[in-house]
């Protein structure tokens, strides 16, 4: 009976037999797509952290990343060439994937990101992004040894300050909208200063780059789609500027009306906020009517940038990113099952209503 209990114990004291030492292997925590040299190629751009004393070179030991970069015809077999400079790559830990503009004028992002939604290891929360300039080029911007792809990812917590931030774009998110309507907006990735910034948006639709946004259309589109978390209204009463600032969304409410094939779009949205600058000499916020006037013309400002975008929705780019659809789909499907084919046509075409209700519950120290 000892033995066999001994013997039992022998894998035990082995230890993990498949285990590899971490200096070995190359973790990815970023990953940029562009148009490689070759018409039928793309260009891989893995971001990998070094382990603390495996510096890449004398002359960049304070870093603690290295990028390394492949062209190949699938981004699968880019990935298998890279390891011809560097160690076994894992992707458990990837944050971000950054896609050239170019390449989705080009290539369908939905076979750009076919090998990540495959792999078992890429994480499907891992972020999705945009860029203008090479994806290369924004990897390799680091200020004071920070890691870009990092600096990426965590700049989203900032959407609770400033409604210009589209919610984030994980990989599993992307894949189901290109599965179900196509339409969406993913957030861009620039330089500005020498710092990495998030800057615009872009417009997929059937899986390609329809067109861009600026900031203030991202802004606009949080709140159509009821997605604001924070941020400003700037707006002017009695020739004077003045800021009101979001606290948060109370309500919304969205209902569909079909008269024969023609459809309307009635959005209802409530929030709080604050009034926190105004530099009208005479305001007086300890008066309610004072306040409510201010309301009115904060709401008359959102208002105003929700009809440009709808207006740039409808005849500009021509697709529902806002995801209204799915609104048609509960409320109304048969209509949603006959017509979803053509639902960009049809969303063209629609009356789009929209009513924002602001409450200011808070206006500072007096």
């Amino acid at each position: 009976m000892k033995r066999l209990w001994l013997f039992l114990l022998i894998p035990l004291l082995a230890g993990c037999w498949d285990s590899q030492n971490i200096e070995e292997l190359s973790l990815v925590v970023g990953v940029g797509i562009d148009k490689g040299k070759k018409d039928d190629e793309i260009m891989l751009t893995q971001q990998i952290l070094v382990p603390p004393g495996n510096s890449v070179q004398d002359n960049q030991a304070q870093l603690k990343y290295k990028n390394v970069t492949v062209s190949a015809k699938t981004l699968h077999e880019a990935i298998r060439d890279s390891l011809l400079i560097t160690n076994t790559v894992l992707t458990n830990h990837q944050r971000v994937i950054l896609i050239n503009e170019d390449v989705l004028r080009k290539f369908p992002m939905e076979a750009i990101i076919n090998q990540s939604i495959r792999d078992n290891n890429t994480r499907r929360s891992c972020h999705v992004y945009l860029t203008k300039r090479p994806t290369k080029e924004i990897l390799g911007r680091s200020a004071e040894g920070e890691i870009p792809s990092n600096v990426i990812y965590e700049l989203k917590d900032n959407e609770h300050r400033t409604n210009k931030i589209l919610p984030p774009l994980t990989l599993g998110k992307a894949s189901s909208n290109l599965q179900s309507d196509g339409s969406f907006a993913i957030q861009a990735v620039d330089i500005r200063g020498g710092k990495l910034i998030l800057e615009g948006a872009g417009v997929i639709n059937n899986s390609k780059l329809v067109g861009v946004m600026n900031d203030e259309d991202i802004a606009a589109l949080n709140w159509l789609n009821g997605e604001v978390k924070g941020g400003i209204i700037e707006a002017v009463q009695h020739g004077e500027p003045l800021s009101v600032e979001v606290i948060g969304r109370k309500r919304r409410k969205i209902t569909t009306e079909l008269n024969s094939d023609h459809l309307t779009i009635n959005i209802k949205v409530g929030y709080t906020a604050r009034l926190s600058e105004d530099w009208y000499g005479k305001e007086n916020s300890f008066k309610e009517g004072y306040l409510k006037d201010v309301e009115r013309v904060a709401e008359d400002e959102v208002k105003k940038d929700v009809e440009k975008i709808i207006y740039k929705l409808q005849h500009e780019y021509k697709t529902g990113v806002a995801g209204l659809y799915r609104y048609v789909e509960n409320q109304h499907p048969k209509f949603w099952e006959k017509n979803k084919q053509k639902w960009d046509e049809i969303f063209s075409k629609a009356d789009i209503n929209y009513e924002v209700d602001l409450r200011i519950v808070d206006f500072g120290s007096k």
